[in-house]
């Protein structure tokens, strides 16, 4: 089986995972290869594992028929399926499927008006949230959407305490020290000022021993939004750790942080929340319905505060506090088992398998 995926990009924040995605298809004997646009993250990345790389540009992504040399691109490749990621990549390959008789999947991370679907023969829906949001308002039909959730490689975050350990020292930080930490690029949505409040309030209130720090694990992404951090922590009478520039590999960061903080005011779907607990992190996070399908009281794998709510983060820090190492763990035994189950790479690419494999026995194809 031949797949081309799609994506009308050069950069994506989720490159990595994308790319780890595409390569774990490949034990279900897929041939994979990557249509983008040049220059960028992901023809680099896919370039260095492997995988056969097709570059193209639309004259204008919303206006697929002005740009008939997608087929071209296809041709290329020659497919038994498409599968696309980002409304645009989803537009231009569904507008032109008559002309390529290629079966065209697609999957969306956010919610995205239907016209860009209105053509694709089947999407995936990244969480359970999102589909309902584009059935129930984006109106496309219930029967031509699955949910697979974005997977996270496990292994590659598991662990390594002598890293933690330098990594730690570093920092300048003490073995009993504890540190919370959130993680993404610096943008509004991602609530970190919430959390910059909630930690100036913990220390406030906080009775114990150890010291107590803070790190934003991210870079820039609003203009001036991380100056705007430094000052609030400044006011504050708080510090917190920001690395300097853009991290590629976040898994020292988080190896070294104790407790993991996503006080996101919204999201798709968090790839970022995955890769906190497969480092073997309890966790704390808004109460919005990406982060809800994955923590819950009743799996008892982390602890949900009010989105937007500064008294309700410092009120689930502090708890975090209080149950002690032997509670935390027992949070982390349980999203790691939950991991497991349904979030690795290997499960997501068995359910797309599944997919491409019902899509297939479904479609007629048309040579070229």
């Amino acid at each position: 089986m031949r797949v081309l995926h799609y994506v009308d990009a050069e950069n994506i924040s989720w490159a990595v995972p994308y790319i780890e995605h595409i390569k774990s298809l490949e034990a279900f004997n897929i041939e994979g290869a990557l249509l983008c646009r040049k220059g960028g993250e992901l023809e680099r990345l896919a370039t260095e594992n492997s995988i056969t790389v097709f570059t193209w540009k639309p004259l204008i992504s919303n206006l697929p028929f002005i740009s008939p040399s997608f087929v071209k691109a296809v041709k290329k490749f020659n497919p038994d399926i498409i599968h696309t990621r980002l409304s645009s990549a989803s537009g231009i390959a569904g507008y032109w499927k008559n002309f390529h008789h290629v079966p065209v999947i697609s999957t969306f991370d956010k919610p995205a008006k239907a016209k860009y679907y209105s053509h694709s023969d089947f999407c995936i829906s990244c969480a359970e949230w999102l589909k309902n949001y584009m059935v129930n308002i984006q109106r496309i039909n219930e029967k031509k959407i699955t949910v697979i959730h974005n997977p996270v490689n496990s292994e590659k975050f598991s662990r390594n305490e002598n890293i933690r350990n330098n990594f730690r020292k570093i920092l300048g930080l003490s073995d009993d020290d504890i540190l919370f930490s959130g993680m993404g690029i610096y943008i509004y949505r991602k609530g970190f000022d919430v959390l910059i409040r909630a930690f100036a309030k913990v220390k406030d209130l906080y009775k114990g021993e150890k010291k107590l720090n803070l790190a934003l694990i991210g870079a820039e992404g609003e203009k001036g939004m991380r100056e705007n951090y430094l000052r609030l922590a400044n006011e504050l009478n708080i510090k917190i750790i920001m690395p300097e520039k853009f991290v590629d590999d976040v898994k020292k960061w988080l190896w070294a942080s104790d407790v993991f903080v996503m006080p996101s005011r919204e999201e798709g779907f968090s790839i970022a929340l995955l890769e906190g607990l497969a480092s073997g992190l309890p966790v704390i996070v808004s109460d919005i319905e990406p982060f809800t399908e994955i923590i819950s009281h009743e799996k008892n794998n982390g602890l949900i505060a009010e989105k937007d709510n500064p008294e309700s983060f410092a009120e689930k820090m502090l708890k975090m506090l209080e149950i002690g190492e032997k509670g935390r763990k027992i949070f982390v035994s349980n999203s790691l088992n939950m991991i497991e189950k349904n979030f690795t790479l290997e499960a997501a690419a068995r359910k797309t398998f599944e997919v491409y494999e019902f899509m297939i026995s479904k479609s007629i194809r048309q040579p070229f």
